[in-house]
């Protein structure tokens, strides 16, 4: 009994890439939830690492929920509760290594942002990178974002910002300019090599 028929392009996908690097929304697992605070200063974020429905990791995704002066961050703290709503959630606790249980193995749909940089400082400074902002999360099994489903209206928001959402470059380095967007780093995504504090101009607009 013929079980399987040879598909080529499954089959380059093994070993080409095994990272989430463009715009856009996809299914995902929260394989890692861990709340982190800066070395710096008083920020406080919840760090995240996503499987999409296909396998392609995305990881160190930070939500920014209070700012370097100790102040709470409106939209973060936003943001964070639209996860726990669309993840079906009640409360998040931290543990003695910061992990956070409740988060762990829950799905949703989420919409991600590239951003691409420059690096400020350490030993990659000068260096282009990429990082990605989480900007919408909606339920996996209905669609629909917090919002949508207290008012009972139809899932849209999710699709039509996912169609929208595109790559976002702030990088200053000479090589921008050269390289145009063709470049790969996946140095943040595999061990967070250079990463910078994520940045908290979010909009301020997006239908949770």
């Amino acid at each position: 009994m013929n079980k399987f028929n040879y598909n080529e392009q499954l089959a380059t996908q093994i070993g080409a890439g095994q990272y989430v690097t463009k715009s856009g929304g996809y299914d995902l697992k929260i394989v890692r939830a861990e709340f982190t605070k800066s070395p710096n200063n008083s920020a406080e974020f919840l760090e995240l690492d996503f499987e999409t429905r296909e396998g392609l990791k995305l990881n160190y995704v930070s939500i920014n929920f209070v700012d370097g002066k100790g102040q709470e961050n409106a939209f973060g703290m936003k943001m964070i509760n639209a996860i726990m709503g669309c993840a079906g959630v009640q409360n998040l606790t931290q543990g003695n290594n910061g992990n956070c249980p409740e988060l762990f193995n829950k799905g949703i749909k989420g919409v991600v942002q590239r951003v691409d940089y420059t690096k400020q400082s350490g030993p990659k400074a000068g260096e282009d990178g990429y990082k990605f902002e989480f900007k919408l999360p909606a339920n996996i099994g209905t669609g629909r974002t917090v919002k949508e489903t207290s008012t009972q209206s139809e899932a849209t928001a999710f699709a039509q910002y996912a169609g929208s959402v595109e790559d976002k470059d702030t990088r200053t380095s000479p090589q921008a300019s050269q390289q145009g967007g063709g470049f790969t780093s996946q140095l943040n995504q595999q061990g967070g090599a250079g990463q910078q504090e994520p940045s908290v101009d979010f909009d301020d607009d997006i239908p949770f």
